[in-house]
């Protein structure tokens, strides 16, 4: 007897849900209990409502957000919300310096929410899920503890940033469902490359290019950071994907993309990547090729002057005159948040001075409120001892169960150099990215029509005449 297939058995080999038009599911949708969907949806509005007027803005944001997730829900399931959500971070990515500063938290945050309610991850008795667990521990526990001490309207948005990270690990890691994630990763990579070009193309164009260093960076609508992080991460699972030269294009298109940001944090992290891919990939004359065709591409579209006038403005500057003033100053910068950080209490030496300490300590003795630019100084200052020890915990874990390394070297570099836990959105899109793609399934063999079965073991024999 066939075993019944549930709503969930995404992967079913040879399983379709039944179609439905427009119309009839919304029908069908409708029918349950639209009275109650109603009730629940309004009241979520109302008590959003009522801690926009008296707790936190950034709070009644979050959840007038998690009710249009639900309404959003009432039409699709879950795997189709999922979808629509991974597919449209990108999008939000390549718009993010015309769109309201929260969009791309709060739409990260509901990615999470969603991704982990779909692949219900689960710990696996394995070491690393041990390691997993301990660390989100650590990272985590300062975090409540700084929203406890200082309060939700000052650390909220900051503590969703924080925690998207360690959250990702453990849905790539530990989900259960792989099919579906490895269906979310094919989604999140070609809506990439689809927004990467479009942004390009706006910004060639001349439709519509936002500058930030002045030095005819390609920016489009996007942030500098953001759009830079997420063209690196897209062009390092490109690399790991190019065993044909159809991939030259897709690889081409966002080395463009990420070397015409100018920002320099992603840099080092690709170019890894792609002498790793040329020496301990298969079919490496080919790898080379997609590489070489890669920076030629760079020179041909200008993109590589972007990083030579960042380098002549760093010059007349002083950048390279110390230690302290490499990298538009983030000596200064890290001198002063660790110089905050050991002024506090000792106890916030093991639990951070808080998630805004950063900011704090650099406006304090910079005259300016700039944000870590490393990983390792935010978790350090804001979170102390024990956040940073749990960070490191993720990071190993990450790297152990990751299928896919080369997005993790871009990742890695620019979490060093620049931090991502700022940049939620393509964290999401870089971990998914370190997951294996689904399998191209053999087509079906046809039966040949001249074979019978054998009589012992019931394998095909073909029948061949005698003679």
């Amino acid at each position: 007897m066939r075993a019944a297939l549930t709503s969930h058995d995404y992967g079913a080999v040879g399983y379709r849900r039944p179609s439905l038009g427009v119309s009839a599911r919304i029908r069908h949708r409708l029918r349950l209990e639209p009275g109650l969907a109603a009730v629940t949806i309004g009241l979520i509005f109302g008590v959003g409502t009522g801690v926009a007027l008296t707790v936190s803005p950034v709070l009644a944001a979050g959840i007038a957000g998690a009710a249009a997730v639900l309404a959003v829900a009432a039409f699709f399931d879950l795997f189709g919300l999922a979808v629509l959500l991974t597919g449209v971070l990108p999008w939000l990515i390549v718009l993010s310096n015309v769109l309201p500063r929260l969009t791309l938290t709060l739409v990260a945050g509901a990615t999470v929410v969603v991704l982990l309610a779909l692949t219900k991850p689960r710990d696996d008795g394995s070491k690393e899920g041990l390691l997993l667990r301990l660390g989100m521990l650590l990272f985590v526990s300062p975090i409540l503890l700084s929203l406890a001490r200082d309060g939700l309207s000052v650390g909220a948005n900051q503590a969703v940033k924080f925690i998207v990270f360690p959250l990702m690990v453990l849905i790539v890691s530990e989900g259960r469902n792989r099919d579906v994630l490895a269906r979310l990763r094919t989604v999140a990579l070609w809506s990439s490359v689809a927004a990467l070009a479009v942004n390009l193309f706006l910004g060639f164009s001349g439709i519509a290019n936002i500058g930030y260093y002045h030095t005819g960076e390609i920016l489009g609508l996007a942030s500098e950071h953001v759009l830079a992080l997420l063209a690196g991460v897209v062009t390092a699972a490109a690399l790991a994907s190019g065993l044909t030269l159809t991939w030259a294009p897709i690889i081409a298109m966002g080395a463009i993309a990420t070397v015409a940001t100018g920002v320099r944090s992603p840099l080092p992290g690709l170019a890894a990547a792609a002498l790793l891919r040329m020496i301990s990939g298969r079919v490496r004359l080919r790898m080379i090729l997609l590489v070489g065709v890669a920076v030629g591409a760079i020179f041909v579209s200008g993109a590589a002057g972007v990083v030579e006038k960042r380098f002549h403005q760093g010059e007349k500057r002083g950048e390279y005159q110390s230690l302290s003033d490499v990298g538009s100053g983030r000596g200064h910068i890290y001198s002063a948040a660790l110089d905050g950080w050991r002024a506090s209490p000792p106890l916030d030496w093991f639990v951070g001075a808080g998630l805004t300490a950063v900011l704090r300590f650099e406006n304090e003795r910079l005259g300016q409120a700039f944000v870590g630019h490393s990983d390792a100084v935010e978790a350090l200052v804001g979170l102390g001892v024990v956040g940073l020890l749990g960070l490191l915990l993720i990071w190993r874990v990450l790297i152990a169960r990751a299928e896919v390394k080369l997005p993790l070297v871009v990742l890695g570099c620019f979490a060093a150099f620049n931090g991502v836990l700022e940049y939620s959105a393509p964290v999401i899109i870089a971990v998914l990215l370190t997951f294996r793609a689904l399998p191209q399934r053999a087509p079906a063999v046809e039966p040949d029509p001249g074979a019978s079965r054998h009589p012992e073991s019931g394998a095909s024999v073909a029948l061949r005449p005698a003679g």
